[in-house]
C-alpha cells in the first residue's frame, strides 16, 4: 500500500513538474516570483524541469492574425471618407518574451499605428481615386509605414488591404443628382427629336399637297387652253363617227353623212 501511494506520488510530481506549448503558440516562462525569462522562447511541445513545480508557462499566439476596422478620414477634397483597412501581421516568434515583459496592450498599438498611416496617406488622394485609380499606390504608402513601425513592438508586418472605400455622402449625392439631371436631358433630347421628325414629316406632307394643289391647277389651267378645247372637241367628233351617230342626231344630213362615210369604209 505503501509503495503504491509513493508512486502515484512520484507520478504526481512528475507530471506538475512539465510545461506544455500548443501548436502555433510560443511559451514563456515566468517564475513563480514574477520574473520573466528572457533567455529562451520555448517552442510548442512539452517542456520538463523541476522548475515547473512553481514556474509558469504563458502562451503566444505567433499564428498570422488579421485585423480589420474601419476609420474615418477627410480626403483631399476634404471630404469625410470612411475607409476599411485589413493588416495581416504576427507577433515575432522570437521576441514573445519582450512582449510578455514590455508590452501589455499588444492589439491597441496595431490598431494606433494602423490608424495613424491611414490618417497620413488617405488625405493624399480622393475617394475616387482611393476606389479606382489609386488604391494599389495609397495601400503600397501605408505598407511601407506600417511595416517601419510595427516592429517597434515586436510585430512583424505580412500584409496590407484597403478593403473598401465609401463613396462620401456629397459625392454620392451630386453622383444622383447629376444622373438624374443626365436623365432628364436625354429625355429632353428623345422629345425633342421626335418633335423635329413630327415637324418634317409635317413639312413633307404639306409640301406634298401643295405640290399636288399646283399640278392641279396647272391641269386644269392647260386643259382651258383654245387649241386644247379643240382638240377635245375633234376626239369627241371621232367618237361619235366610230359609232355611226352624230352629235347632231341620227336622222338629219349630218348624221347621215356619217353613216354614208361609215358604210364606204
Amino acid at each position: 500500500m505503501k509503495k503504491e501511494s509513493i508512486l502515484m506520488m512520484s507520478l504526481m510530481l512528475i507530471l506538475s513538474a512539465c510545461a506544455t506549448v500548443d501548436s502555433g503558440h510560443k511559451g514563456v516562462r515566468v517564475s513563480w516570483g514574477g520574473e520573466t525569462d528572457m533567455s529562451q522562447v520555448y517552442t510548442e511541445g512539452l517542456h520538463t524541469g523541476i522548475m515547473y513545480l512553481i514556474d509558469n508557462m504563458v502562451e503566444y499566439d505567433v499564428r498570422e492574425k488579421t485585423l480589420v476596422e474601419r476609420f474615418e478620414f477627410n480626403d483631399k477634397d476634404n471630404m469625410v471618407t470612411k475607409v476599411e483597412l485589413a493588416l495581416d501581421y504576427r507577433l515575432d516568434r522570437t521576441k514573445v518574451n519582450f512582449i510578455h515583459k514590455e508590452i501589455s496592450d499588444i492589439e491597441i498599438k496595431i490598431l494606433k499605428t494602423l490608424k495613424s498611416a491611414g490618417k497620413e496617406v488617405v488625405p493624399q488622394y480622393s475617394a475616387i481615386e482611393l476606389n479606382i485609380t489609386k488604391r494599389n499606390e495609397a495601400e503600397a504608402k501605408l505598407a511601407r509605414i506600417i511595416a517601419d513601425e510595427l516592429p517597434e513592438f515586436y510585430v512583424t508586418f505580412a500584409r496590407l488591404q484597403m478593403t473598401d472605400v465609401d463613396i462620401p455622402l456629397e459625392v454620392s449625392r451630386l453622383a444622383t443628382e447629376t444622373a438624374v439631371q443626365l436623365g432628364r436631358n436625354e429625355l429632353a433630347k428623345k422629345k425633342e427629336a421626335e418633335q423635329t421628325a413630327l415637324a418634317k414629316a409635317t413639312v413633307a406632307k404639306s409640301k406634298g399637297l401643295f405640290e399636288a394643289s399646283e399640278f392641279d391647277v396647272k391641269t386644269k389651267k392647260l386643259m382651258s387652253q383654245p387649241a386644247v378645247l379643240r382638240l377635245y372637241e375633234a376626239e369627241t367628233d371621232r367618237q361619235w363617227a366610230l359609232k355611226g351617230k352624230s352629235k347632231y342626231g341620227s336622222n338629219n344630213v349630218f348624221g347621215a353623212g356619217v353613216n354614208m362615210f361609215k358604210n364606204l369604209n
